[in-house]
């Protein structure tokens, strides 16, 4: 490490800083981070050099005596510190940083001047008082001392031999609402339009169905009155806001906050067993998903489902059961008949449904339109072929019956047992040294004679 005092001497000159060279007799400019050549005249530097104060003498120096002092510098103990004012602040040199930072005492004064000038006044009365602290003196609760496993154990048979009861709900979570004042004629459907006016309707989570009650009389009809529970209390507002005093056909509806009370003697079995972890968490999952904003599909849009298209009549259960191997060369004849049109990926063959079914998914829904208005009612094999695409629910795979499967297992005996005879045949015919092309000469031999 060189020495400071045998380095080129700086000034702060015109809101730069010049160095100057005494060998070369030059003047360097540091910009962009290095020393370049001034690019004016030496005779007008000149001037304002003598005119600017000396970065290493304009204050004076003094050593580092501190630890803290030379962490905050960012120079070792021993060297000097230098410093220069600059618009009337004064600056010093940063080793650490390699750049001159403002040199400011914290006192008592400067914290006076922040805190008038960039402080926050603040409302101490009203900001939470932190809590006591517990002393030895103070008495130890039963509620500070931890449970054994015993104890909770104890605590929770306790709490199992409790009678059961209904729950009240709190106000604040109690998202029903009680509608009177509705048509007689009103249906469920027409409640739950009416309803969603002002938000979502909860689902049941072990049904699905809307929960949504209309009362009846003991004949059926409906009461004039019902509940409807919402998924957000927001929704509940607008419905005290803007449903209250609806005309709806002629009756004015009335909507209030539900209140339930309990009537008559308690029954546990009309309440409901509570849902499981995996239950809830894909109820809330559900419920969350309604509200998930979802962008809007393009016109062009085409479901997956309608690259796969349904042929119909290809074959009979009878060809099948006659001839299990035709379902192998069936599935060939398809791929090859429908590789005309596209590339095809995939090709199933229902041998079990009544109607035929063939289905065959291609790469894209192009591919799939064309099959359809080439296959579509063509002659194949003597029947009439029925393309269409495949709508993405309905079902294909049919559960065979009993007597179904009993004649299936029969005839794939069949097609075995002709097979092995075809093989012994040909075995017995090997054994006696004569194939078939010896047989025929011999045949005509005998013909002749």
């Amino acid at each position: 490490m060189t020495d400071t005092s045998q380095e080129p001497e700086r000034r702060f000159v015109d809101g730069r800083w010049l160095c100057y060279d005494g060998v070369n007799n030059t003047f360097l400019e540091y910009t962009d981070g290095e020393w370049k050549d001034a690019k004016e005249e030496n005779s007008q530097l000149k001037e304002k050099w003598d005119q600017a104060q000396s970065t290493s003498t304009a204050v004076g120096t003094s050593t580092l005596t501190s630890a803290s002092r030379s962490t905050v510098d960012g120079t070792a103990s021993g060297q000097e510190v230098q410093r220069c004012e600059v618009n009337g602040v004064q600056m010093v040199w940063n080793n650490a940083t390699q750049q001159w930072l403002p040199e400011v005492d914290v006192d008592e004064d400067f914290l006076a001047v922040y805190n008038a000038t960039y402080g926050v006044n603040y409302d101490y009365d009203s900001m939470p008082k932190p809590e006591p602290t517990k002393s030895s003196n103070d008495k130890v609760t039963e509620k500070d001392v931890p449970l054994t496993k015993e104890e909770r154990r104890a605590k929770k048979r306790e709490l199992e031999k409790q009678p059961v009861a209904w729950v009240d709900i709190e106000d604040d979570k109690n998202t029903n609402v009680y509608v009177s004042g509705l048509p007689s004629t009103i249906t469920e459907e027409q409640f739950t339009e009416f309803m969603t006016k002002c938000g979502i309707i909860m689902k049941d989570p072990r049904s699905g169905k809307p929960k949504i009650k209309l009362y009846r009389t003991e004949t059926g009809d409906p009461k004039g009155d019902g509940t409807c529970c919402y998924v957000k209390m927001e929704s509940v507002q607008l419905a005290l806001q803007i449903l209250d005093g609806w005309d709806l056909d002629g009756h004015k509806v009335h909507v209030e906050r539900a209140k339930f009370e309990l009537k008559g003697a308690f029954d546990p079995s009309k309440k409901k067993k509570k849902l499981t972890v995996a239950q809830k968490k894909k109820f809330f999952e559900n419920q969350q998903r309604l509200f998930e904003w979802k962008p809007e599909k393009p016109r062009n849009y085409r479901p997956i489902c309608e690259c796969t298209v349904v042929l119909k009549n290809m074959f009979t259960l009878n060809e099948i059961d006659e001839n299990a191997a035709r379902i192998l060369d069936l599935k060939e004849e398809v791929q090859e008949l429908c590789a005309r049109f596209g590339t095809v990926k995939k090709v199933t063959v229902y041998d079990t449904n009544p109607e035929g079914v063939v289905t065959v998914t291609f790469e894209s829904v192009e591919h799939s339109d064309t099959a359809v208005s080439m296959l579509n009612g063509r002659l194949v094999g003597g029947r009439l072929i029925e393309a269409s695409l495949w709508d993405g629910k309905a079902k294909f795979k049919r559960q065979e019956t009993q007597e179904e499967r009993e004649r299936r297992e029969r005839a794939w005996q069949g097609f075995l047992g002709s097979g092995e005879q075809e093989d012994e045949e040909k075995e017995h015919d090997s054994d006696n040294g004569e194939t078939e092309f010896e047989k025929q000469p011999a045949e005509q031999t005998t013909n002749k004679t």
